[in-house]
């Protein structure tokens, strides 16, 4: 993965070619390998800075050039499937020079132009400029794993892998945009927006190629999601989910340089472990984070029926002797965890809602003296409803609509053998969208009182997910998919994010375009079944992943302890919050702030996760706009 930053003029004032070069290596950590700038004065300036993963010559190197040197491209990102289009490229008579797939992206985009996207399977953002034309065509990945920032100012169309670079171009751009920094204290509100949290840049959305031409932008969607279930045994659709899974796996083990896995308890990155198992016998290299098993408050286990041990520690390091992985075990250190989070924060270039990016900060700062690249195995529970929780009564629906209701009283039990139902109910009042119960639910929690009047007055509700498509067959499916375009892209989000701040790729198997599109068409009952959610896929890896992993009904995610940064009034995180500097923004309610932070600390109730995104607000604007 890379770094990308690109500046054109329609209006032909002049393009500050240091300060391109300057803007672009605000981004050093995304491509620390080698840096390359190229332009036509007044016209264009385009700058790369590369991570070497794929042939690690220097005739790999970018801005990367046609053979005709009419096309020029910037690009960030893997396609992993490149070899198989190479080959299909080379029949249509096309010879390479390079064994990257950077030079077969450029050269399908020579034959097959803007449907070049459609083909490739992998992660990307990149812009390609047609010197002759004076077109530049852009894309992103169809699930956003990989950043595309723009903003046009003046007639000048910029972008980058990175706010950062931008704003130092074009200093006037720092400004907040408030109506997007009150849905994320509100709703959690991530980057599956298309606003940032910047007034005037936006982003690309996932799946859509923007064309610059003529000093105008054209934005097409590329691709979207099966809505229609197909008619498949389960034995079947076992099979092929299996081997669509493997091949996805294996795909994102082409790399010249060392990968590894960051490695939970749970099935998915455990899966994605011991498929390699299968096919690689050399020494694969995991990395788990750990925390005290006291640091835990019962409060922050409340979706489970009982209070159970979610440290997962114990559950890894018996994998890993099983499967006879080379494992590493990272404490989450958290005693500095204000300037942990402060630098996340200036990665992300924005808050975002789980603690998670600290623990997994400290992990990959260890695994980068080991590894480049990382899998992981985000995108599993979106695409078959892992977060059972979140989905349970959506099934519940398609059950009954297909008239099984004994098998749906008979999941229930299932379900409530390790689950609370009444907080499954909640989460999916919540994941209906309704502004009402939302604004209930804002005002039972005391959250209107605690935001000031720039997050109140500028207040405009924002969907969690882009793009409205309602034309699915089944409940669970179109409640995947508004998780699937929602939630996970600001989940990829931060893992792009923050491995790219230790100059390291994340890849993630599991937004296979091939086994999100099966995904998608198979009935709801394959996915969630006998009270546990990615049924399909714990039958698919049966003799592959151990039993204690297939069996283990509990879906924990990547539980991080937090309650224990708000429980004194005079903790770090407190003491910001409070600060004379904080209050003074009147983006928070000075009085409304004090007294949540004055229950939390008495235990009168946990709001920590609110408390942990006006934290996080609050640091931004420390670094960002201050």
């Amino acid at each position: 993965m890379c770094g990308i930053f690109g500046i054109t003029n329609y209006h032909n004032i002049a393009l500050d070619t240091k300060l391109v070069t300057e803007s672009s290596k605000l981004m050093q950590h995304r491509g620390p390998d080698a840096f390359g700038q190229w332009g036509i004065k007044n016209k264009i300036e385009l700058a790369h800075l590369r991570l070497s993963i794929i042939d690690l010559d220097s005739s790999s190197n970018q801005p990367f050039f046609s053979d005709c040197q009419n096309y020029v491209l910037v690009f960030n990102g893997e396609i992993y499937n490149y070899l198989e289009i190479k080959s299909e490229l080379k029949l249509k008579g096309y010879s390479f020079r390079t064994s990257s797939d950077t030079e077969v992206l450029l050269k399908s985009y020579i034959e097959w132009k803007e449907e070049c996207v459609t083909r490739f399977n992998g992660d990307w953002a990149f812009s390609i400029y047609d010197i002759k034309n004076d077109k530049l065509f852009c894309s992103r990945d169809r699930y956003g794993v990989k950043p595309f920032n723009y903003a046009m100012v003046d007639g000048n169309l910029i972008f980058s892998s990175e706010i950062k670079s931008i704003i130092n171009y074009f200093p006037s751009l720092k400004r907040p945009n408030y109506n997007v920094i009150s849905n994320f204290c509100r709703n959690s509100l991530g980057a599956q927006n298309e606003e940032t949290w910047f007034s005037q840049i936006k982003r690309l959305l996932p799946g859509h190629n923007l064309i610059f031409q003529n000093g105008k932008i054209i934005i097409k969607k590329f691709w979207d999601y099966p809505t229609k279930t197909q008619n498949v045994s389960f034995d079947s659709a076992k099979e092929e989910y299996k081997n669509i899974l493997t091949s996805a796996v294996n795909l994102r083990m082409r790399s010249d340089v060392p990968v590894g896995t960051t490695l939970s308890s749970g099935l998915d990155s455990s899966s994605i472990v011991s498929i390699l198992r299968k096919f690689y016998n050399d020494e694969h290299k995991t990395f788990t984070a750990t925390f005290k098993k006291d640091e835990y408050q019962n409060t922050e286990k409340n979706i489970y029926k009982d209070d159970i041990n979610i440290q997962e520690s114990d559950l890894v390091k018996k994998l890993s002797e099983d499967l006879n992985l080379k494992s590493f075990f990272i404490k989450a250190l958290d005693e500095d965890f204000i300037n942990l989070l402060k630098r996340n924060i200036y990665h992300l270039e924005s808050g975002h809602s789980s603690p998670a990016i600290n623990p997994l900060s400290n992990t990959l700062d260890f695994a980068k003296d080991h590894v480049t690249v990382v899998m992981e195995g985000q995108g599993a529970d979106e695409l078959l409803g892992g977060y059972i929780s979140n989905f349970f009564i959506f099934y519940l629906i398609d059950s009954i609509k297909a008239n099984n209701i004994t098998k749906a009283l008979n999941d229930i039990n299932k379900f409530g053998e390790n689950y609370s139902l009444p907080y499954s109910f909640k989460l999916f009042i919540r994941l209906l969208n309704n502004k009402y119960i939302e604004n209930i639910y804002h005002n039972f929690n005391g959250y209107n009182k605690v935001l000031g009047e720039k997050l109140n007055n500028n207040y405009s509700r924002i969907k969690d997910y882009n793009i409205e498509n309602n034309n699915f067959s089944e409940k669970l499916n179109g409640a995947l998919y508004k998780s699937h375009t929602g939630g996970l892209v600001s989940l990829l989000h931060y893992g792009d994010a923050i491995s790219m701040s230790k100059s390291m790729e994340s890849r993630n198997p599991f937004v296979d375009v091939n086994l999100v599109e099966y995904a998608f068409t198979l009935p709801y009952n394959y996915k969630i079944n006998n009270g546990r959610g990615k049924y399909i896929h714990r039958k698919s890896m049966e003799k592959i992943v151990p039993d204690y992993i297939l069996d283990n009904p509990l879906k924990f995610g990547f539980n991080t302890p937090l309650s224990k940064h708000f429980c004194k009034i005079d903790s770090p995180a407190n003491k910001i919050l409070l600060s004379e500097k904080c209050l003074e923004r009147k983006i928070f309610n000075s009085n409304g702030i004090k007294k949540m932070i004055s229950n939390q600390v008495e235990k009168k109730n946990d709001n920590s996760q609110f408390l942990f995104r006006l934290l996080s607000v609050e640091l931004w604007f420390r670094e960002f706009i201050d």
